[in-house]
């Protein structure tokens, strides 16, 4: 059996913001058309991983 062809992906550059609260979290603003494409909504999980390059990749976690 053949793999199905992965959609075309979609990139979105945002600015990460400081929390500015000394621990050095960030906060990634997702627009509604990012969350919309990737069909999560808030209280959703996300899992994050981040690349050498600084590059930050989100998946939704399906269960």
């Amino acid at each position: 059996m053949n793999p199905k062809p992965k959609a075309k992906s979609k990139n979105w550059r945002v600015k990460c913001q400081d929390t500015a609260d000394g621990t050095g979290d960030l906060i990634i603003p997702l627009s509604v058309d990012l969350l919309s494409t990737i069909k999560v909504a808030n209280g959703d999980k996300l899992d994050l991983e981040v690349k050498p390059n600084g590059t930050i990749i989100l998946t939704p976690v399906r269960t």
